[in-house]
């Protein structure tokens, strides 16, 4: 079986890719990472790419050589160089919010379509993490509006590609995920003073393999929690 982790360099993705690796029926793993990283494992192959650039989503494509049964984006961005989460809409930025979509939403769709031909193989199941703060029903304290819009394109676009991924001839199985409120660099500082609890990316990482390898066609379209309840959209 082979592997793609999109974001495998952050910490969900990494501890995901930890998972994978110990597992005994891996052939292949591609790991993308947009800052440097090293592996010694044999199973990884470590690929650039940067989710703010369409250039790097493009040449994805040119650099797999074999089908792909499982994908998993763990890619996603809350706060950086173009800002902190929009508390208020006077804090809305016409240079956030294009940035916020294109990593949150239009990198890992495109990425997906890109590489559709590599994805065409029986029982291939697709992942994209996801946040439960992107739903339009479950919103009832607003802000973080870059945040929660790219997770709510996300998950329409999870939506679309189930519906039509359906009609191919080995139809996977596509889900959007809510990985839960997870302790690593994108969210360190919004947990700190979190009363709720929070758990490590590993722990995520292991209910997440879990998920993944349990899902089934019935499930395909759906927006779900870690231990596969659906959320509203």
């Amino acid at each position: 079986m082979n592997v793609m982790i999109l974001g495998a360099g952050g910490g969900i993705g990494r501890a995901l890719l930890e998972a994978y690796s110990s597992a005994p029926d891996i052939a292949r793993i591609y790991a993308t990472h947009h800052c440097e990283v090293s592996s010694v494992s044999p199973l990884i192959r470590w690929l650039h790419l940067d989710m703010s650039d369409p250039a790097s989503i493009a040449a994805l494509a040119d650099q797999i050589d074999q089908p792909i049964h499982r994908w998993i984006s763990c890619t996603g961005i809350l706060a950086g160089a173009h800002g902190q989460p929009e508390k208020t809409l006077r804090q809305l930025s016409s240079g956030k919010l294009p940035f916020d979509y294109q990593v949150n939403a239009l990198g890992p769709l495109t990425a997906f379509s890109s590489l559709a031909n590599h994805l065409r193989s029986e029982d291939m199941r697709a992942v994209f993490l996801s946040a439960q703060v992107g739903s339009i029903e479950d919103n009832r304290l607003g802000g973080w509006y870059g945040y929660r819009m790219s997770k709510a394109a996300l998950n329409m676009g999870v939506r679309c590609l189930a519906i039509e991924c359906a009609r191919w001839r080995s139809a996977p199985v596509i889900v959007a995920v809510h990985p839960g409120t997870t302790v690593t660099n994108l969210s360190r500082a919004f947990t700190k003073t979190r009363k709720a609890p929070v758990q490590s990316a590993a722990a995520c990482a292991r209910q997440l393999k879990l998920l993944v390898e349990s899902l089934d066609s019935g499930q395909s379209g759906q927006f779900l929690t870690l231990n596969g309840q659906t959320l509203p959209w």
